[in-house]
Formats: structure tokens, C-alpha cells, sequence
């Protein structure tokens, strides 16, 4: 299928370009090399090259400046410790993301059950699929371009425009939440099953079961976070007195 084959390319791009950041042969500040230049060299299209910067500025790798084009921000996966920090720092966007996902994902579940085309499900049976592979390479690449696939062809299914462009707005601005939300295993990994039974309700056209899963999915990575703040809070004393509590409140506010 074609939507599975772009997210393909895209993420050999991302990786090709990750390697080159993290091999050492350019630092934080350089320039990356021109759309054109990445396109000629890797053999691709510039809207393949475009989400493989996107994906890697979610990441935190790639900082984009108006006008000048993409520049290295890091050159090492973030440490499990400055991933929940973020989450603290960030207390107030995550919180507006997560509620903002309560409202219009459940919803978009609801509407796709309804209108999405035999294609449409077929497509996303393969974005799963992939996503599938992606956990069991441990590929958080992967992990992260399925993840967002899943998510966005199930609301592009709902075949509302407005909800489309609301929900790729949010996509854009908290790009970085679900990229440093999926370098921690237990949360990626425990995204699976949802997945499967979103899909699965999906399929048999159960609204009242779409609804209630996606929810719970919602619910369930929030308390994946907070389970994981406490359990690196433990082994970490300065943590757990200064992130837990803070980080514990906001997100278990959250949950339902």
C-alpha cells in the first residue's frame, strides 16, 4: 500500500540522516545538507526529506531556523532521567495535549467506525502491522512514524477536514512529546494492545468499543509515564523529591 510505503522511505531517511548527526563528523550548530542535496544523494522525494526533518526535529535532533534551513541541535539520545525532566518543564503543554487528545480522539474513533472506506481499514491493519515489526526491532524510528500513522489515518478516516487540520495542528506542535515519550520502552511497548483493540473494534464497526478503548489508550500512556517517573524516581533520591511529585499531580489529574 502506498500510505505504508512512504512511512517506509521515510524512515530509512531518518535513520540515514540520524547517523550522520550522531557519527561525529558534524556538530551541534552545523548546518544539515539542502532538501535538494538530501533528495539527489538518498534518491527521494523532498516531502519524504521534509517528514524525515520533521521526525528528527521531533526528536530533538534538528533545530529549523526560518530562512536558513535545518542545523544539528544534539548528536546522542537523550537519557531516560532528561526525558522525564522534560515532562516536568513541559508540565502545562502536556497536560493541554493530553486533554485536548481526550476530546478529539475518542471522536475521530467514533466518526472512522462510521465512514471509513474497506481501503481505509485495510491500510491501517498495515500501518499496524508495521508497527509491529517496529516494536519487535525495538526501532523507535519506527515506533514513532507507525505510532503517529495509526493515530492520524484513524481521524483521516473521519473524513472531516476541519478535525483533520485540527488534529494535524496539534501533531505539529507536540511532535516533541510523542518522540520523547516513545524512547522509553515499557511506553512504547505497552502502545501495542490498544492499538490492536482500537483496531479491532475498528473493523467489527463498534463504535461504543472504539470509543471506550481509545480512552483507555489515552488513560493508559499517561499512567505508563507516571509509572516510569516513580519506578527511575526509586533509584534516584534528587529525582524523586524534586520531578515525581510535581510530574505525579499533573498527569494524575489526567486520568479518569
Amino acid at each position: 500500500m502506498k500510505p505504508i510505503e512512504r512511512i517506509s522511505v521515510t524512515d530509512m531517511t531518518v535513520q540515514n540522516l540520524k547517523e550522520l548527526i550522531i557519527s561525529g563528523n558534524i556538530k551541534i550548530g552545523d548546518k544539515l545538507p539542502t532538501e535538494m542535496e538530501i533528495c539527489s544523494a538518498l534518491n527521494i522525494s523532498r516531502s519524504t526529506v521534509r517528514e524525515a526533518i520533521r521526525v528528527l526535529q521531533a526528536m530533538g535532533f534538528v533545530e529549523m531556523k526560518r530562512g536558513k534551513g535545518a542545523f544539528v541541535a544534539k548528536v546522542t539520545e537523550d537519557d531516560p532521567t532528561h526525558i522525564i525532566k522534560w515532562f516536568v518543564e513541559h508540565e502545562v503543554q502536556v497536560t493541554d495535549f493530553m486533554e485536548v487528545r481526550m476530546g478529539i480522539e475518542p471522536l475521530g474513533v467514533k466518526l472512522a467506525i462510521q465512514r471509513a472506506t474497506p481501503k481505509q481499514i485495510s491500510e491501517l491493519e498495515e500501518i499496524h502491522a508495521n508497527f509491529e515489526k517496529a516494536m519487535e526491532g525495538q526501532d523507535v524510528v519506527a515506533l514513532l512514524t507507525n505510532d503517529e500513522a495509526f493515530h492520524k489515518h484513524i481521524i483521516k478516516a473521519t473524513q472531516n477536514n476541519l478535525l483533520i487540520s485540527i488534529n494535524q495542528q496539534i501533531l505539529d506542535v507536540f511532535a516533541e512529546y510523542r518522540s520523547k515519550s516513545f524512547t522509553i520502552k515499557e511506553i512504547s511497548k505497552n502502545a501495542l494492545e490498544p492499538h490492536r483493540k482500537v483496531l479491532d473494534a475498528i473493523k467489527r464497526r463498534d463504535i461504543d468499543a472504539g470509543v471506550e478503548e481509545m480512552a483507555k489508550h489515552i488513560n493508559g500512556s499517561i499512567e505508563d509515564m507516571l509509572d516510569m517517573a516513580k519506578k527511575m524516581s526509586v533509584h534516584n533520591k534528587t529525582l524523586y523529591k524534586q520531578l515525581y511529585p510535581q510530574l505525579s499531580k499533573t498527569l494524575s489529574s489526567l486520568v479518569k
